[in-house]
């Protein structure tokens, strides 16, 4: 790793909705941690509070009669008051922050692109968001990664993404995923040491989910298998936030926690 201090120690969020954030926020995640920031779509950089990852009009802050709150600036946090609530804690945040606190003398970035419902083709060049045709999930990231590349050094991707291929029952989801890794390994030319953290499915989905999650759960360990640099974490005894879909805000904090574990491991760091 680089010793230049002035670097920033990045981390890439990619994936569908449970890597982007579908949690509620509570006070610690929406209090600014020096040393953590996120990079906007606009490419400036921000302290990073939840949530970091706005891919949908339905994340951001919001009255309690539902209607959506917006700021002067849209890439923003309005901080709710009363019982305004905050939707969208993912579990990028918390690996961030243990990240900081392993590095004191390092700025941590994060690069949020996760889309939610976006199935692994989606994250192919040229790839297109199945709700929004003007988004394309993979190019949009690696254009992102590229801009917070000239102030840091990506040193792990997160991702977590399967849902709409269990749906879709997608036949060809572990060459396809295999390509994903590739391409932006090549693409943000990134090296073997910098770990690729995947979490598998979790088990609380309903029916049309939970039928074909081992066509990405067994990607997933195959891929562990044969790449050094492919790390698998579990879920399958997280909860959700009532929706049998998305993690809630309790369970997204330990997806972080565990990911970041296995970034330690893999590095051979003690940070415990």
């Amino acid at each position: 790793m680089n010793d230049d201090k002035n670097e920033k120690l990045l981390v890439l969020l990619a994936g569908q909705s449970n890597m982007a954030g579908r949690g509620y926020a509570e006070a610690d995640d929406l209090t600014e941690i020096p040393g953590l920031l996120m990079i906007r779509p606009d490419f400036k950089w921000q302290p990073a509070i939840e949530p970091i990852t706005k891919d949908r009009k339905f994340i951001g802050t919001f009255q309690a009669s539902g209607e959506k709150i917006y700021g002067s600036d849209p890439f923003e946090t309005v901080l709710p008051q009363g019982d305004q609530k905050v939707c969208g804690v993912g579990p990028g945040r918390t690996f961030g922050r243990l990240l900081k606190e392993a590095n004191p003398d390092k700025t941590v970035g994060l690069i949020p692109c996760a889309v939610g419902g976006t199935s692994v083709s989606a994250w192919l060049p040229g790839g297109i968001d199945p709700y929004d045709s003007a988004n394309h999930p993979y190019d949009d990231a690696v254009k992102k990664a590229r801009e917070a590349q000239k102030s840091g050094k990506i040193v792990a991707v997160l991702w977590h993404q399967g849902e709409a291929d269990s749906v879709k029952v997608t036949e060809n989801y572990f060459e396809q995923l295999r390509c994903v890794i590739d391409n932006f390994r090549r693409d943000l030319s990134l090296d073997d040491d910098v770990p690729f953290i995947a979490g598998d499915l979790a088990s609380f989905y309903e029916e049309k989910v939970s039928a074909h999650i081992d066509i990405v759960d067994n990607a997933l360990k195959t891929l562990s298998a044969e790449l050094p640099y492919f790390r698998l974490v579990t879920t399958k005894d997280l909860t959700h936030r009532g929706d049998n879909l998305h993690f809630d805000t309790p369970s997204q904090h330990k997806f972080g926690e565990r990911c970041f574990k296995e970034y330690c491991r893999f590095i051979e760091k003690l940070c415990f």
